[in-house]
């Protein structure tokens, strides 16, 4: 199979592009400057979604990675434009998409699906990698994780497990023209704290912050609105509305094992997370 990678420089791009590279299949990689990146194995295709599109390749299954910054589904239109029907496009969607009619991410899964392309949306949960990502600055800085949550409990994935069920819709192995990837598992901030000093010997913890005290604080650290209202729609907002019912078989069946657990991610990452605990005693 021909496949194409959008958002390979990303955290859910990156593992597929990893994950593709050990099998036989053929893998470009979408660049805005259309060179592959240092240490990614495949061919390179110039793609700028807010660009008119160059002339490409015809693929057998494309990736989707909507970037941040873009809303207007129109953009994904014309890059698909040119594309064969009968190309299946695995769009990375978010939970919610298939209710929430006004989030981008829905708007876009719209416009694939009048588009006739065959499909699978990938919709995960929450990811365990945003411990060591946006929420690693204030674990390392004040050992805490500082939210609005309260007492919301998250069912989290790891990337690593959204890539594979990527990868599997890419290649054909997911039926279902989306999936929402899950663990069926709700750990909430103050026992996911627990786990990690117990796993490693840090002393971090959940601070629950107000939702006007998280907004000062942010804004005074210098963090944008738009990154600020991203924050709150994963961990405020949700506190406000039942949790949707999501059968999570379906990803152990994909995956052809159980979920990445949070403690089996703390292991792999344990260097990390220890560092924070070595960083503690060196501060006494």
């Amino acid at each position: 199979m021909k496949i194409l990678v959008t958002g390979a420089t990303g955290n859910v791009g990156g593992q597929v592009v990893s994950q593709l590279a050990t099998t036989p299949h053929e893998l470009t990689v979408a660049t805005r400057d259309g060179v592959c990146p240092d240490g990614m194995v495949g061919n390179a295709l110039k793609v700028d979604f807010e660009q008119p599109p160059v002339a490409s390749p015809q693929f057998d299954a494309i990736f989707i990675v909507r970037p941040p910054h873009l809303a207007d589904p129109a953009l994904f239109v014309r890059f698909l434009a040119p594309h064969a029907r009968d190309t299946r496009i695995v769009f990375l969607s978010v939970q919610g998409a298939d209710t929430a009619g006004y989030l981008p991410h829905a708007k876009i899964e719209k416009a694939i699906t009048a588009m006739g392309f065959p499909h699978v949306y990938i919709r995960p949960s929450y990811f365990m990698e945003n411990l060591t990502t946006t929420l690693w600055p204030e674990l390392e800085k004040h050992r805490r994780i500082y939210l609005p949550a309260g007492a919301l409990a998250l069912d989290w994935v790891s990337v690593r497990d959204v890539a594979a069920v990527a990868v599997a819709a890419l290649t054909g192995c997911v039926q279902t023209a989306s999936i929402t990837v899950c663990s069926g598992h709700q750990t909430d901030f103050r026992t996911l704290c627990e786990i990690i000093n117990r796993a490693t010997g840090a002393q971090v913890r959940y601070q629950p912050a107000s939702l006007w005290g998280y907004c000062r604080y942010m804004r005074r650290s210098g963090a944008a609105w738009s990154f600020i209202m991203i924050m709150l729609l994963l961990h405020f907002l949700p506190r406000f509305s039942r949790p949707a019912a999501h059968d999570c078989r379906a990803t152990a069946a994909v995956l052809g094992r159980k979920p990445d657990t949070l403690d089996a991610f703390v292991r792999r990452h344990h260097a990390q997370f220890a560092a924070l605990a070595e960083e503690t005693r060196q501060e006494k």
